[in-house]
């Protein structure tokens, strides 16, 4: 599901696009810095470099998924699998299954946020490592490059490989000093701030200086359920009625991640995939909440959704309304989310669409995953007709933004006008073809 894991990238991306960044100096001496070395799939190598505290025949880093729930996927290893083993085939199937409900972060985490466990291995032995402390505690004393950049990482650090502007080590007086970026902001403006690190022997990390190498300027509203019915907003400002008519759409979300949540269990569809359609209905409780809170100080009247109860849906119908409400509205939610975060004059609601935005491009990123979990199990009919309704949605959306909002909206709340709806249009189609592609 690789594509879907980038689309809070893609959409900071398009809002980059949409708006004219700032220019931003870095500070920062990189000189001296030796730039890491990319592992097989390009990706940072943890492990050749470590020097654990007890003797190891093999050791393997795998990611399993947002939440520490997902497909197990080993990213980094080193070492002979199973190399003193008396009994090797049991050794090597302990490894595959080994995995946590746990687990731990490494680097920098914005819209997607998989978890890891370091399995190792000593003759018969198979232990899992889940915590940031088990993994520091093998590790230590933090006497290499490679330990002082996975110290780096398990801080928060995104330390990429092949990159001397932005990732590197290097030895120093009482340690070592790491090159790292970290978002320090995601919407009002997005900001990405490199860093020099200083890791000790006991694996602590300080900032030892700082400085803005990127930043841009920057309602989502839910996916709405099958059987919604449709009530019109009311208040006493214009305000506070849309911010009641997304209270009113966000609460109908709720709805529509419970089903289908069930709907994915039903069809016998990956555990990640339904536990994060969970973890979305939990957030639009809160959004629901959130809404209505911010509608009542603007005179809106929140009224509570009317679902009809629905039957389980075929594949398609599921893909065809997860195309629509999933890939093309709800991304474009979070897009103009981002936007509201940076333009909404009411402080209030900059500060909520910080949060939400955040979310709903998770969200997204949800229905891209199912789009590709589903796909291959449709006949090229069905997937004909999903992919013509997602580019007439596309259309309809797009002449939705270019007819603008009302000026308090755009003022108050920062809904794009009609000028700034094109951009985002534009762009957006742009980045959902390729997506789709």
């Amino acid at each position: 599901m690789a594509r879907s894991n980038h689309v809070g990238k893609i959409l900071r991306h398009v809002l980059a696009l949409s708006i004219a960044p700032a220019a931003v100096a870095c500070g920062i001496d990189t000189s001296g810095f030796e730039p890491l070395v990319c592992g097989p799939a390009d990706g940072t190598r943890y492990l050749s470099d470590l020097r654990p505290s007890e003797e190891l025949d093999y050791m393997e880093l795998v990611d399993i998924g947002e939440g520490g729930i997902g497909e197990r996927r080993p990213i980094d290893s080193f070492g002979e699998k199973c190399g003193s083993a008396t009994d090797a085939a049991a050794c090597e199937a302990a490894i595959d299954a080994a995995s946590s409900m746990q687990g731990f972060r490494l680097g920098d985490c914005v819209d997607f946020c998989p978890r890891h466990v370091l399995v190792t291995n000593a003759a018969d032995a198979v232990d899992v490592l889940d915590t940031k402390e088990a993994v520091l505690a093998l590790i230590r004393p933090i006497d290499s490059e490679g330990e002082a950049v996975l110290a780096a990482s398990l801080a928060g650090y995104r330390i990429p490989c092949n990159d001397s502007d932005e990732g590197g080590v290097r030895a120093a007086s009482s340690g070592f000093e790491v090159l790292g970026t970290k978002y320090t902001a995601v919407c009002d403006p997005i900001e990405r701030t490199l860093y020099r690190l200083a890791v000790d022997a006991d694996g602590n990390v300080t900032e030892v200086e700082s400085a803005v190498i990127e930043s841009e300027a920057g309602a989502c509203i839910g996916r709405r359920p099958a059987g919604l019915a449709r009530r019109k907003a009311r208040g006493s400002t214009r305000v506070g009625a849309y911010l009641a008519s997304v209270a009113h759409l966000e609460a109908a979300s709720v709805d529509a991640f419970g089903a289908l949540a069930a709907e994915l269990s039903h069809h016998g569809a990956p555990r990640a995939l339904v536990e994060r359609a969970e973890i979305a209905r939990r957030d639009e409780v809160r959004h629901a909440r959130v809404m209505r809170r911010l509608a009542s100080r603007h005179g809106g009247r929140f009224r509570a959704p009317s679902v009809a109860k629905q039957a389980s849906r075929s594949l398609e119908a599921i893909a065809l309304d997860n195309a629509v409400e999933g890939c093309v509205r709800e991304t474009f939610g979070a897009l103009v989310g981002m936007w509201q975060a940076r333009a909404a004059k009411d402080p209030a609601v900059r500060r909520a669409m910080r949060r939400i935005a955040l979310d709903e491009a998770r969200h997204a990123s949800l229905a891209w995953a199912i789009d590709e979990w589903i796909r291959p199990r449709l006949d090229a009919a069905a997937r004909a007709r999903i992919e013509a309704a997602r580019l007439a949605t596309l259309d309809a959306v797009a002449a939705e933004a270019r007819a603008g909002n009302a000026p308090e909206l755009v003022t108050t709340l920062g809904l794009p006008d009609g000028a700034a709806g094109e951009r985002l249009a534009r762009h957006f189609k742009d980045a959902v073809l390729a997506l789709s592609a």
